[in-house]
């Protein structure tokens, strides 16, 4: 899909659904009722934020991330993701979550009746709050603008596979630019080729296998500028440890 010319005029800009989806991804101090109709929504949202990504699990479970940060911009970690379903329902699952650990840790509300898997949010969350200290802005709304926008008129859906337990999976790859159109970004010109990759399959547990993003060098022969990358590592025990910190700085590559 050909990105919108800049002298578009956007469609309207939906919220993301569900309640935990509203209080991140739109900072709102409470949790409205759904705020869209599906049926007016993007493929790419649709994949992302409405599919019922948790319908895989059946029990109880933690689902395990791993997460690296790379790259020449700033010193790199490796780190951990823990998302635990504690209760499977018919409505949905119940769940808790630990984004990263120690300094880094993002402090998240339990989830009743989840059926997108809130890892998506989560990533997301943490992404818009980097992207607000990396341009010293106050908040990160205006990124969580951009970044909606460019998933109802820019992503670009394409069908792959994952490996997973040895096996490939049938999987869907949603990529957004949401910056490179913006008319303002010349306030942050350094980080307007930020790219964003929703990696999402059915066959692994909780839909989810990889969300990525990354900005460009300004040579192509040189290693991104800032790369993020959390992967699923796979499903392990009800109340397994919290994700504890590696404390191994990543080189740039």
């Amino acid at each position: 899909m050909i990105p919108a010319p800049l002298h578009r005029k956007p469609r309207p800009v939906r919220s993301f659904l569900g309640g935990l989806a509203v209080v991140l991804a739109l900072g709102a101090p409470s949790v409205p009722a759904l705020a869209a109709d599906p049926n007016e929504l993007s493929e790419a949202e649709k994949l992302v934020f409405v599919e019922h990504q948790l319908a895989n699990i059946k029990k109880p479970t933690s689902l395990r991330y791993t997460f690296v940060k790379s790259g020449s911009l700033e010193p790199g970690f490796e780190d951990q993701v823990m998302v635990e379903v504690l209760k499977v329902g018919t409505a949905g699952s119940s769940v808790r979550a630990e984004f990263l650990s120690g300094p880094r840790n993002i402090k998240l509300p339990e989830i009743e009746n989840a059926q997108a898997n809130p890892v998506i949010l989560y990533f997301l969350e943490h992404d818009i709050r980097e992207m607000a200290r990396l341009t010293k802005r106050k908040t990160g709304n205006y990124f969580r603008n951009r970044i909606r926008r460019s998933l109802v008129d820019e992503a670009q859906v394409r069908d792959t596979t994952v490996a997973f337990e040895g096996r490939d999976l049938p999987a869907q790859e949603i990529t957004v630019t949401p910056y490179v159109t913006d008319p303002a970004r010349s306030r942050y010109e350094r980080y307007a080729q930020k790219r964003y990759t929703f990696v999402l399959s059915k066959g692994v547990p909780g839909g989810v296998y990889q969300m990525r993003t990354s900005m460009a060098a300004a040579q192509p022969s040189e290693a991104p500028l800032l790369e993020e990358v959390m992967t699923f590592a796979g499903p392990a025990a009800p109340g397994a440890d919290s994700p504890k910190t590696l404390n191994q700085p990543v080189k740039p590559q």
